[in-house]
């Protein structure tokens, strides 16, 4: 007796909104017996009927992005469905196991031409970090970068500058949007930073993008900011994010890299007396306020600037001090409590003895957190082996992750950056402009 072929269900729409699977009343590989017997039955139909909001919310909400973009082909319904708002929406917001990728692009000072860009998804099986000895590969769908660098990272979106234009990159649907530069590039001098943020009241994506320059003469600082608005028709511009300054407002040199959490996008500015503050901006206001950074006062300015970095931890914006991680093995927290009333909390950690060899020999910087309370540390330099560090806050454990993919001629080169970005476990549908 040969082994029995699967029942085929087929699939149709019906009315009140029901999606039913049928299987033909033919009956697939049973004994001539039986087939017999079968035949002499009355033709039945079995059917059942599956509501379209069960089809929607309970099935294709879960399914990857890149799933739905092909599943767009499968009727005009599909289609329509997968492409409105509300499915879009619930979509983002449904829990998913999907693990975070590591997005890493290899830059070379002197050619940026050549620069790659290469990514690496964690193994199913582990948790929401890589494994012990991860690959990367060199990730021919995302545009390349040539000379620019990662900016943030949010709600599936990721944006990074290029020649000071602002691009914005969604690796589920593969849509590039690519904005104007904010201030002429010809004529602007200074740092130019820009920040992406996404108010979740009024659904609206913004820019910010922060200039600020110190004069050699007198050493005063002064900033410029500006605000693109994107929205799904286009046809916006840069626009000043004020007239006039706001009462506590202080001209600041903006440090890269920032986050946005519930609607206020949070960065790091160094003032003319190269005091460390938190900047933040409101995305419905367009309100800017200053809090003060709690840092030590024995850390001269340059180390201030090079080792202090945000993130977000807990849900909390944090300021990471990381200028003792290599000679004391330690790392200096301090989360945002109370913005209204300039609280915050510290936390001090100190690496394991049994693991300061990991940090003691190579100069590493933090480039994000992950969803339970792990960082990632990244090396300055590119050096082989290439290896980066997840520091499990909770348990201040270290693990060391070999990172194998990179190619063998980028260890030769005397001057190239390394920057890279941690995604969220997030992927999105939405389109933030027609391009």
């Amino acid at each position: 007796m040969g082994p029995c072929r699967p029942c085929r269900l087929r699939g149709s729409y019906g009315a009140h909104g029901t999606y039913s699977l049928r299987r033909p009343n033919r009956p697939y590989g049973r004994p001539n017996i039986k087939r017999k017997i079968i035949r002499r039955l009355p033709e039945m139909e079995m059917e059942m009927r599956i509501p379209m909001h069960v089809v929607t919310e309970e099935v294709l909400t879960r399914m990857p992005a890149k799933s739905l973009m092909r599943f767009k082909c499968v009727s005009k319904l599909w289609s329509s469905l997968i492409s409105s708002p509300y499915f879009k929406d619930r979509f983002l917001t449904v829990p998913t196991r999907q693990r975070p990728h590591l997005f890493m692009c290899l830059q070379d000072v002197n050619d940026h031409s050549s620069s790659v860009t290469l990514s690496l998804v964690p193994d199913a099986n582990s948790d929401d970090t890589p494994s012990s000895s991860s690959s990367f590969v060199v990730d021919h769908t995302i545009p390349r970068m040539r000379g620019g660098y990662i900016c943030q990272n949010l709600r599936g979106f990721m944006c990074y500058d290029l020649w000071q234009k602002p691009r914005i990159f969604n690796p589920a649907t593969r849509q590039l949007v690519t904005l104007p530069p904010a201030f002429n590039p010809n004529t602007t001098k200074g740092t130019v930073s820009y920040y992406f943020g996404h108010d979740p009241i009024t659904d609206q994506y913004k820019v910010v993008c922060s200039v600020g320059v110190r004069l050699t003469d007198t050493q005063e600082v002064r900033s410029h900011h500006r605000v693109f608005v994107l929205k799904p028709g286009g046809g916006c511009s840069w626009r000043k994010a004020y007239r006039l300054p706001p009462p506590d407002f202080i001209p600041h040199i903006a440090a890269r890299g920032g986050v946005c959490i519930n609607g206020v996008i949070y960065y790091l500015g160094w003032t003319a007396a190269d005091s460390c503050m938190l900047v933040t901006f409101h995305i419905r206001s367009h309100d800017f306020k200053m809090i003060q950074v709690p840092l030590p006062e024995e850390l001269p300015p340059p180390a201030k600037m090079k080792n202090v970095c945000l993130v977000e931890y807990g849900g909390k914006v944090t300021v990471v001090d990381q200028a003792s991680l290599r000679d004391k093995g330690r790392l200096d927290l301090w989360a945002l409590e109370d913005a209204a009333n300039q609280k915050w909390s510290s936390k001090r950690l100190v690496v394991k003895p049994s693991q300061l060899d990991f940090v003691r020999n190579t100069e590493f910087v933090v480039r994000g957190t992950s969803r339970n309370g792990k960082v990632f540390l990244i090396p300055t330099d590119l050096v082989s082996p290439f290896q980066i560090l997840c520091y499990d806050l909770q348990s201040n454990h270290m693990r060391k992750i070999d990172i194998k993919g990179v190619p063998d001629h980028w260890f030769s080169k005397d001057k190239s950056t390394v920057e890279v970005m941690l995604m969220d476990h997030s992927e999105t549908l939405m389109s933030l402009m027609n391009t």
